[in-house]
């Protein structure tokens, strides 16, 4: 079933809905916390693409579309190579339209597929020389992110010296792992804070945190191995030619964690069947994880396809991101705000009463007249 798009009416709800979009990608990627829960954030950014396809003359410049991050975030330290977001399908039909249009972008059906967990973290870009860890970078606007490199020895997963002497850059999610996340907000609590609201929040505070008391563990999962500018020729040479399975098993073989060891490891798989029915293997094992993820990561595997493929200014136009449905519980709506926004439109808020959801404490839902 295909995610329902939200409905904008008129030029005015178009301009909400943009500074709405813009709110709940600041809040989500600066602390983890948004307005907006993912599907709501979906439905809203798919109906403002809607509105703009049918206004072109009327996109507005601060639009979350064709943004990494939704433009909510910059950077200072500029990315070796964009760093780039995921388009997403919700459903195995769009996933099938989406095949179809990659077979007539590249002239040929995809050779192989990568399918992988989407993890529920942040998005890390970690720079070794000689296979020692020197900085670290979070994705930021796309194009430059923010230096982070205080917390090099309090990830997992991330060792601060590779197996081989090697200069390479390593990314991946930084993420909380549920007992991590328990762990933090009893060692949080103990210096008297508040407890974090969900694993996500907490890994983006903690990674970001200079001058805390207190350190607490996170978890690193590698999906990508590039090149540096001071890498061997022959080593960059093999790093790009190489498909994306093979560059996982060199990651892990330099030490870097990867999915391998986990219930859901990144396989391959030869045909878009295949591929939806490994979706539904993770879909099924989503529960039992000992991390958050939010969908399937599908990738051409072999670098030649993704050459031809290219990217956006957004996305690559090789990968794509199968959102899984939002976790669902039942609360009770406790009372009804009505807020006004900047242009005038009422936007109402349920207060709700609170629920967990995936580590997340649940209080408020925005609601849709």
């Amino acid at each position: 079933m295909t995610t329902p798009v939200a409905q904008i009416v008129d030029a005015a709800a178009y301009a909400q809905a943009v500074e709405d979009a813009v709110k709940a990608a600041a809040a989500y990627y600066a602390g983890g916390t948004s307005p907006l829960d993912d599907d709501t954030y979906d439905r809203l950014v798919r109906g403002i693409e809607a509105w703009e396809a049918e206004h072109p003359d009327q996109v507005l410049p601060d639009s979350p579309t064709g943004k990494v991050a939704g433009g909510a975030v910059e950077g200072d330290i500029p990315h070796t190579v964009a760093m780039l977001s995921l388009d997403n399908v919700f459903s195995a039909e769009e996933f099938t339209a989406w095949t179809r249009s990659l077979t007539r972008r590249i002239g040929r059906d995809v050779s192989q597929w990568s399918v992988e967990p989407k993890l529920d973290g942040l998005a890390v870009a970690a720079r070794y020389t000689r296979g020692r860890l020197i900085q670290l970078i979070t994705r930021g606007d796309g194009t430059a992110g923010e230096d982070v490199s205080h917390a090099i020895g309090t990830i997992e997963g991330l060792p601060e010296a590779l197996s081989e002497p090697v200069s390479v850059e390593v990314r991946g999610e930084v993420l909380m792992t549920t007992d991590q996340f328990e762990h933090a907000n009893t060692v949080r609590t103990a210096h008297g804070g508040q407890p974090f609201a969900n694993p996500r929040n907490a890994a983006a505070g903690t990674l970001r945190a200079k001058e805390r008391a207190y350190t607490v563990p996170m978890t690193f999962f590698g999906y990508g191995l590039l090149p540096l500018a001071d890498t061997e020729a022959a080593l960059a040479a093999r790093l790009g030619e190489a498909a994306h399975s093979e560059l996982m098993r060199q990651a892990a073989a330099l030490g870097v964690k990867t999915t391998a060891a986990t219930a859901v490891p990144g396989v391959t798989a030869e045909t878009g069947e295949q591929v939806l029915a490994r979706v539904k293997e993770i879909a099924g094992l989503r529960a039992e994880l000992p991390f958050g993820i939010d969908g399937i990561v599908i990738k051409a595997d072999l670098a030649a396809d993704q050459q031809t493929a290219g990217s956006g200014s957004r996305a690559p136009r090789w990968a794509i991101a199968y959102k899984l449905p939002a976790v669902e519980k039942v609360t009770r709506l406790l009372e009804v705000e009505w807020n006004v926004g900047r242009t005038g439109i009422i936007a109402p808020r349920g207060v709700l009463e609170p629920v967990q959801i995936d580590g997340s404490t649940i209080t408020y839902a925005t609601l849709l007249l």
